[in-house]
């Protein structure tokens, strides 16, 4: 790892997952989703992101979080959420701090006044964020309408971005989901990158970790885009076999023979 850096002037790894908040790469179609995000919540509006796996809607959610003013929203983000109602609000207490109550129906008051006290009281708009919302069972998906229904329906204190694959589009339109569904008016979903993309994220993470020169050939961002489809997550996977590859011989520049080799490397972890 020491000489894959050295060779290319990092001060730490391109590619990991462990990239600071604001180094993140935001391309115009996440600049975008994002903007239309953070209008739902200035509107105190609720929403869903949808995308395949890997497309970037956990560095979208970074970004947009990183985005809002702490002293006007609290952003509280939960993702283990294949659970029961009952731990799911259990779950949802714990994460607003508060300590769960032992009844189903206790936990679910507790959670609602914790929330209308914040919006109410301290004037902070609280924000919630599931992600794997494809996975939630059903009896909680049906229960999220309820969750956001303060005084009579009138008032609008909470805010809640489903995110998940594409499958959660279809489970909003079934007629039971009616309810909840007409209270995410906002839907944004997010696309594999293009080539143009793919050249600039390359780019910018390499930058971001210190590299100055030129390292992917045309040929080569050509390759990557077809062997991962433009998602974000196989692109980071190949990216690094190809510098490893590279590192092992007499230049830093990866061409396309470079990428062919690399993809024989990791041809399990693009699929």
């Amino acid at each position: 790892m020491r000489a894959l850096l050295n060779r290319y002037g990092l001060a730490r790894p391109a590619f990991s997952k462990e990239i600071p908040a604001d180094e993140l790469f935001v391309s115009p179609t996440h600049k975008d989703a994002g903007t239309r995000l953070k209008a739902a919540l200035e509107g105190r509006a609720s929403a869903v992101l949808t995308g395949e796996v890997g497309v970037g809607k956990t560095f979208l959610l970074r970004a947009l979080a990183r985005d809002l003013n702490p002293s006007r929203y609290r952003v509280t983000y939960i993702h283990n959420t294949n659970v029961s109602r009952r731990d799911f609000y259990r779950q949802l207490s714990t994460a607003l701090a508060l300590d769960p109550k032992a009844h189903p129906s206790a936990l679910f008051r507790q959670v609602q006044a914790h929330v209308e006290d914040l919006a109410h009281e301290q004037k902070v708009h609280p924000v919630l964020l599931l992600d794997e919302a494809h996975l939630l069972a059903t009896p909680v998906l049906e229960h999220l309408h309820v969750l956001l229904n303060y005084r009579m329906d009138s008032r609008s204190f909470l805010s809640v971005i489903l995110i998940g694959l594409p499958e959660l589009k279809d489970r909003l339109a079934r007629n039971i989901m009616a309810s909840l569904s007409t209270r995410l008016p906002v839907r944004v979903h997010l696309d594999p990158f293009d080539v143009a993309q793919v050249a600039a994220y390359l780019e910018h993470r390499l930058k971001t970790a210190g590299c100055e020169h030129e390292v992917f050939s045309e040929e080569a961002v050509l390759c990557i885009r077809e062997a991962t489809g433009g998602v974000l997550r196989r692109i980071n996977v190949l990216a690094e076999h190809c510098l490893e590859v590279a590192c092992h011989g007499k230049g830093t520049l990866v061409d396309g023979g470079t990428v062919q080799t690399a993809i024989k490397m990791c041809v399990e972890a693009l699929r």
